[in-house]
């Protein structure tokens, strides 16, 4: 299984030539280097920012904090910082109830993710929840893949992301208005998060193309 380290920014409006080059020619082959691996980025389309969403992936949290700790990655660190704003952290690691085998790449698809945070004492019966009733009825959904169920162990915006990934933005709209989803979904927050958002990203399939400027 994978952990990740996802880091958000927004891009300084001008530098946008300037931050492209310099991820394409420095940032991911110095960081794939030292071992932070790209696996992904996205934009967020609908939702709270930043609006760059870089996906990094190591095989196992050791590795990250080497990674992290390492010279090369503080010193790209403080160059990415001359392109970006608002650049925020978070490292995450699967619940196992989702997320089987590695985090690949993937392109041209849209991601419908969940942000919440457990209410007291009920770590336990969410759990059954989860695996019993929450996962199995999206599963149901055709249109729809659950790629993904994390714990946010460093950083971030809340204790729990679940991912939902579409091959297009039209069936996050079937989604929502989907009345099975809509009920599973008001027991999840009514019964056991809180502090619960949510996100519409799309993919650009690498972080390094800013596609989004052209559209």
């Amino acid at each position: 299984m994978s952990i990740l380290l996802i880091q958000n920014w927004d891009i300084i409006h001008g530098k946008e030539e300037e931050y492209a080059k310099f991820i394409t020619e420095v940032y991911i082959p110095e960081t794939t280097g030292i071992g932070i691996i790209s696996v992904g980025g996205f934009y967020v389309e609908v939702g709270f920012g930043p609006r760059v969403i870089a996906v990094h992936s190591v095989n196992e949290m050791g590795e990250l904090l080497k990674a992290l700790t390492d010279t090369t990655f503080k010193n790209l660190a403080k160059e990415l910082r001359k392109y970006v704003y608002n650049l925020r952290r978070y490292v995450l690691e699967p619940t196992g109830a989702a997320q089987k085998g590695k985090y690949t790449i993937q392109k041209g698809v849209w991601k419908f993710n969940q942000y919440y945070d457990l209410r007291p004492g009920v770590k336990k019966s969410y759990a059954e929840f989860l695996v019993n009733e929450y996962i199995p009825a999206m599963e149901k959904i055709d249109y729809v893949k659950v790629t993904g169920g994390w714990n946010v162990v460093l950083g971030g915006f809340s204790e729990i992301i679940a991912e939902f990934t579409f091959a297009d933005s039209i069936d996050i709209g079937r989604l929502l208005a989907n009345e099975d989803f809509r009920k599973i979904s008001l027991r999840l927050k009514n019964e056991y998060a809180t502090n619960y958002m949510s996100r519409i990203i799309r993919c650009t399939e690498r972080f390094d193309e800013p596609r989004w400027f052209k559209v």
